[in-house]
């Protein structure tokens, strides 16, 4: 992923300013185990290491090896077998291509060496012929690995109740049952050996591919569901990338839709891509078409520039001839016509019959389309990396901001010592007081806040039902049962229930914010040093403190009311209609409840991150002003440390102009 000219340029300018920062705060003595001072320390770290961490995700047979290979220009997947893995795949930069594989059990194996290492992938990726017409994965990660071979029955018979949908090859339903409680029987008792995590190291030759990191990850199913490890993967990821064949099914996918409703990716939504695969099967005319039905259904979801059609197998093929000769590459053309594997999308048109290498490429390369990705990505990832550079200057100024106010501080108490100790010791116990009085009312101001969120008849709740009542008028008025109406109400209202939990944990975060804007206007003491500094990872932290005790089982049913109704002996529309509104009204309701319990312990753990911060500070305040009442120094030390403080505010003045100039810069371009 190729960045603009004057990334590194910039990356390396912001850091140095970040070392300029240390060194005052060096000077200064400002305590580094502030929360502040911890997260800008890891976002310097991730900066430096300028990481980046792409997910591949996608339906069965939609070629993710083949993509990943070509993405990277190495064959370092297997292709050629059909590929059933249960394990997470990282792919990384090393020196030497190695291989770690982690077991269900917890132990280890390393494998280096091309050729074992593809043995073994081979090997723990490709399907068993008996049983390659059942989702393994789901079995191996549902049932196999996670009941340790002490399988209930009554697990083995929701699984394969479960696993209904995803029948994709036909069997009777008798046949489906017995090959998967065949292969439960089988494998059971060595569930130790199965595969979840390999890790492998490639020495690329591609400098741009050394800070990305592909995490590979196991099959969506036909309802969008991944695992708990895979989900922990794309809430981390910097970009989530779908695969999904442009042909051989229909665009209007149910488990692409039901992937982008689960949680980790609704967080991750702006940096979803849905790549469209095989588009070479496709003639110009066809492509066009199924392009633009992919942006008609998905356009509204996923960002139109992020939704690109490609082909893996023509970049590949570009990969393999690049640094051919034009000899050359007529007779591995010849070989591949004669062995009858010659591909349609490689003959070269009437125009190339004598090959000119550049043009045939050239050719080759519209038909992959690999650089639409590369070009989306560059500019994604651009964007990504400046807005880390961004908000690390943002921080850096923050807390520039709290040092020049405690040294003020320090400078008027300082002056104020050489002239008046009596009158120094009335303005610290005054100030004292003060922050004393700032803790108690912030605390009831919080509370008050939250009270008036999470009460009974509180702002969560009065919205939660007003959303529930839209959407039964909103039913209500659809004529002649019109399913489709109502699914597209159902989108827009799901859409909007998942909204409305991010609306209102950032209004509740703003109105703590107020309070203590106003606090400090009130009490007319500097609160840069006070104020808690709510981040991304601030959120994160307390949506992971809440999240075990916010959890409500969902179930999203959607999909077993169409299943009910494909067996209905005779089909009622008007019974499907209302099958299918009050399935989507309890999905509604599910989402809201769970909205409302991850609401209230997010409010109340913002209360206690507000009030702990707060003490926090104010008694780093209080032990500054004891330290300078305490301080016995004549008329001459004083004068001089006041000097020192002052040389230390004009040292940083043009320091935070610099930050402010460059973030101001940053964030103009971005």
């Amino acid at each position: 992923m190729e960045m603009i000219t004057n990334y590194k340029q910039i990356k390396e300018e912001v850091l140095n300013m970040y070392q300029t920062f240390l060194r005052i705060i060096d000077e200064v003595n400002f305590p580094l185990d502030n929360k502040s001072m911890i997260a800008l320390k890891n976002q310097a770290e991730n900066i430096r290491k300028e990481k980046f961490l792409l997910m591949i995700a996608g339906e069965a047979k939609s070629g993710k090896s083949t993509f990943i290979n070509a993405f990277l220009g190495q064959e370092i997947l297997p292709m050629d077998v059909k590929q059933c893995t249960s394990s997470i795949v990282e792919i990384k930069y090393g020196d030497n291509f190695t291989l770690i594989a982690t077991y269900a059990s917890g132990k280890t194996k390393m494998v280096a060496g091309e050729e074992k290492i593809r043995e073994f992938l081979v090997e723990n990726a490709a399907l068993n012929d008996d049983y390659r017409e059942i989702p393994m994965t789901t079995i191996n990660n549902e049932i196999l690995i996670k009941y340790k071979g002490k399988i209930p029955e009554r697990v083995i018979k929701d699984i394969i109740n479960g696993v209904q949908p995803e029948n994709i090859y036909g069997l009777s339903p008798e046949e489906y049952e017995k090959r998967i409680r065949s292969y439960i029987t089988k494998n059971m008792n060595n569930w130790a050996e199965i595969v979840t995590k390999m890790v492998i190291t490639y020495p690329f030759n591609d400098k741009s591919l050394r800070g990305i990191e592909i995490i590979d990850s196991p099959g969506v199913n036909a309802k969008g569901r991944v695992g708990d490890i895979t989900n922990d993967y794309i809430e981390n990821a910097n970009a989530i990338m779908f695969l999904k064949p442009i042909t051989g099914a229909a665009l209007e996918s149910t488990s692409f839709m039901s992937f982008l409703d689960s949680k980790s990716v609704e967080r991750n939504r702006n940096a979803l891509f849905l790549i469209l695969t095989r588009s070479a099967n496709e003639n110009p005319e066809n492509l066009e078409r199924l392009q633009q039905e992919a942006l008609k259904l998905y356009g509204k979801t996923v960002n139109s520039s992020h939704i690109i059609s490609v082909d893996s197998k023509v970049e590949l093929f570009i990969n393999k001839i690049s640094n051919m000769t034009v000899e050359e590459i007529e007779a591995y053309l010849d070989e591949l016509d004669n062995s009858g594997r010659l591909d349609a999308f490689i003959t070269p048109p009437r125009s190339m019959r004598i090959l000119n290498k550049e043009k045939y490429i050239d050719f080759l390369k519209a038909k992959s389309n690999f650089l639409a990705v590369d070009h989306a990505m560059n500019i994604f990832g651009r964007k990504t990396h400046y807005l880390a550079l961004s908000e690390m200057l943002g921080r850096m100024l923050k807390l520039y901001q709290r040092i020049m106010d405690d040294i003020e501080e320090q400078i008027k108490l300082n002056k104020l010592k050489a002239k008046d100790p009596t009158e120094l010791a009335r303005q610290i116990g005054d100030i004292k007081r003060k922050l004393n009085e700032i803790n108690a009312k912030m605390g009831k101001t919080v509370d008050e806040i939250v009270v008036r969120y999470t009460g009974d008849s509180g702002v969560v709740r009065k919205k939660a039902k007003s959303a529930i009542d839209d959407f039964t008028t909103s039913v209500g008025a659809i004529s002649n049962n019109d399913i489709n109406e109502l699914e597209k109400i159902s989108f827009r209202k799901i859409d909007e229930a998942k909204k409305f939990q991010e609306e209102l944990e950032k209004n509740i975060v703003a109105e703590c914010n107020a309070a203590l804007i106003a606090l400090s206007n009130e009490n007319k003491i500097k609160y840069t040093s006070l104020e808690p500094d709510f981040t991304a990872e601030t959120f994160a932290e307390i949506k992971k403190k809440t999240e075990s005790s916010a959890q409500v089982e969902k179930s999203y049913t959607t999909g077993k009311t169409f299943k009910k109704t494909h067996y209905y002996s005779e089909y009622s529309r008007t019974e499907h209609f209302q099958q299918i509104k009050s399935s989507i009204l309890t999905r509604i309701k599910s989402i809201q409840n769970e909205a409302i319990n991850n609401l209230i312990d997010f409010a109340n753990q913002t209360a206690t991150t507000y009030t702990e911060e707060l003490a926090a500070n104010a008694k780093a305040k209080k032990e500054e002003l004891d330290r300078i009442m305490e301080e016995k120094k004549n008329a001459e030390e004083i004068q001089e440390t006041i000097e020192s403080l002052q040389r230390i505010l004009e040292k940083i003045v043009p320091l935070i102009r610099d930050v402010s100039e460059r973030k101001g810069g940053i964030d103009t371009n971005v």
